[in-house]
């Protein structure tokens, strides 16, 4: 089957805000929230920093699960801690740990394995002295649960951030304004 991820409304070239949901040895499920970049129509692109527990499980497993949500609880759950269990199907028998799991109501979730993985510094990221991993990974399975699928892109929520600030940039103190340009510098990286 031709995994094709502008059936999602994913294009190459563009980043997403997704929840990544990997297996722990023990069997536990780990969500959390990243930026995913499509490389091409059945590639996508990772930045993850050294440290988390999606790292680790990733480097362990070779695969993971891009869930493309708009829910707003689901990505507060992924960022504070995980999604607990009660949001989360199985998927039985993928893996060296005999299982992969997926948001229950995501509007669409990939199953990805990884192509490549390279860990080095960089400059310039905005957690200093860490160790960052750049993964590539090849979409083996494309699962669409809501026709209405709308991946939420990074650079929307950026620049409506960034022109609230702008509109109130001469309203403000300066300390504020100084706040608001450091915004600006980093929504424009």
């Amino acid at each position: 089957m031709e995994i094709d991820l502008t059936k999602i409304g994913m294009f190459k070239g563009q980043q997403y805000e997704a929840i990544i949901t990997t297996i722990y040895k023990e069997g536990h499920s780990n969500a959390a929230t990243f930026g995913v970049r499509v490389l091409e129509n059945d590639e996508i692109f990772l930045r993850i920093f050294d440290g988390g527990n999606s790292i680790k499980n990733i480097k362990e497993n070779e695969e993971f699960i891009v869930n493309i949500t708009t829910s707003p609880l689901m990505f507060t759950l992924s960022s504070t801690n995980t999604i607990p269990d009660e949001y989360l199907s199985r998927i039985p028998e993928t893996n060296a740990y005999g299982e992969m799991a997926y948001i229950s109501d995501a509007d669409a979730y990939l199953i990805c394995k990884v192509k490549s993985l390279k860990n080095s510094f960089r400059k310039n990221d905005p957690i200093k002295d860490t160790r960052v991993n750049f993964i590539k990974a090849k979409v083996v399975e494309l699962n669409i649960n809501n026709k209405c699928v709308k991946p939420i892109n990074r650079g929307i929520h950026a620049l409506i951030e960034a022109l609230v600030n702008y509109s109130r940039i001469n309203i403000v103190d300066e300390e504020t304004k100084e706040y608001f340009i450091e915004r600006f510098l980093e929504s424009e990286r």
